[in-house]
């Protein structure tokens, strides 16, 4: 599936009512689920990807030396799998001859099939929301083959810690009682979800904690009840559970309260989407999630955002907007400064990032070519659903509310 910039069409379509000149263009592919079970995520990253864009085009465009450049992109659609992925990405880097690629936009498994394929390309590639640990890996371990390709978001372990911590956090302060002290997992099968248990148990077990569950289910996947069976058998203190489906997660946290199921329930990601407090209602009252990276209801520059991007987009902002509007408008600066789309250049450029953006502040470890992460850099905080809103309880330097034990 192809989808121009409709922002970046009405400029040109403008330019050549009027017999303006059409600027240059660099043009920019991405790869990111438009149909399948996290399309919703996919469309409102291209739909972030194409308001950064139109806010740098109708500023003049992105200077190199002494022409300046309208920016165009080109979508198609991975469907968060692995061989749609690399299709389309052999698609944009052969047929479209992109200068740059953005591959993929949300899913992890789909970057990692996608890394094998560009280095032969030579052309500078990034990823968007993919935080799979497994994706700096193999930065680390071949820095010659993936040196033209950069992550915008932040390395799975960094949930993992926000997990842990919090929890610890939580008993420091005699908020919860974990008298077995056992944890149990429900994740998708993914290369995402499997890397945040595998990043995550480690901090547990480290503090005596046993992992009583590992369930890995379908992406999508919908019906819980089996797993559900074996958590009432179980009875962990806490239930984390991954997934970058909201249809999962609404399916999870109705199916627990229709059975009763109570632990310290910690949930990752899903929980970001605006439509999952929307679906899930009642039923997620009281569950922890991370991260709570946009938040406009208690935020003054995260509104300012949010208003901005109704303005020029017409849509509600939600987490997956801010973000994808960060990466792009980061992706472009760097462009500026490296004065090109080379792949050598732009690398330099990333390597020397420092950008700050509504939700994050943009410096790179360079040896695994991912954001920093913490206070000052990408933050990752845990919230709590309370009287039906998101709240920010830890870190205490970035809090909110405190922690609500009765749901």
């Amino acid at each position: 599936m192809k989808a121009m910039n409709t922002f970046l069409g009405a400029v040109l379509g403008a330019a050549a009512l009027t017999g303006s000149p059409v600027m240059a263009e660099i043009t920019i592919g991405v790869t990111g689920p438009l149909s399948g079970p996290a399309a919703n995520t996919g469309i409102s990253m291209r739909q972030a990807y194409e308001v950064g864009a139109a806010e740098v085009n109708d500023a003049g465009g992105v200077k190199i030396g002494d022409e300046t450049h309208q920016v165009e992109l080109i979508f198609e659609d991975s469907a968060s799998r692995p061989e749609m992925g690399v299709s389309a990405a052999q698609k944009l880097l052969t047929r479209d001859n992109v200068d740059i690629l953005i591959g993929d936009s949300l899913a992890s498994s789909v970057t990692l099939a996608i890394m094998e394929v560009v280095p032969s390309f030579g052309k500078f590639t990034m990823s968007g929301q993919p935080v799979s640990i497994e994706i700096a890996k193999k930065i680390e371990s071949n820095p010659e083959r993936y040196a033209a390709f950069w992550k915008a978001s932040f390395n799975s372990d960094a949930y993992g810690k926000a997990l842990y911590e919090t929890v610890e956090y939580l008993e420091n302060k005699s908020l919860v009682t974990n008298e077995d002290k056992t944890v149990a997992f429900i994740v998708e099968d993914t290369d995402y979800g499997k890397s945040n248990i595998e990043f995550t148990a480690p901090h547990f077990r480290d503090a005596g904690w046993t992992v009583v569950a590992e369930e890995t289910v379908p992406l999508g996947h919908a019906d819980f009840y089996p797993q559900l069976s074996k958590l009432r058998a179980d009875e962990p203190d806490v239930l984390i559970s991954i997934f970058t489906s909201v249809n999962s997660g609404i399916a999870l946290v109705k199916q627990m309260a229709e059975q009763g199921l109570d632990p310290l329930h910690m949930g990752v990601y899903y929980p970001m989407r605006n439509e999952f407090l929307e679906g899930a209602g009642p039923a997620a009252e009281g569950m922890l999630w991370t991260p709570l990276m946009f938040d406009p209801a208690h935020n003054e520059s995260h509104k300012k955002f949010a208003e901005m991007f109704k303005e020029r987009s017409g849509l509600e902002a939600n987490a997956d907007h801010a973000q994808g509007y960060c990466q792009m408008r980061m992706l472009l600066d760097n462009v500026e400064r490296a004065g090109s789309v080379e792949a050598d250049a732009l690398s330099k450029a990333f390597a020397t990032t420092d950008y700050s953006c509504v939700v994050a502040r943009y410096v790179y470890d360079t040896e695994t070519h991912t954001p920093k992460t913490g206070g000052e850099y990408l933050p990752v905080p845990m919230a709590q659903v309370q009287d039906g809103t998101n709240l920010v309880i830890f870190p205490e330097t970035a809090a909110t509310a405190e922690y609500r034990s009765e749901k």
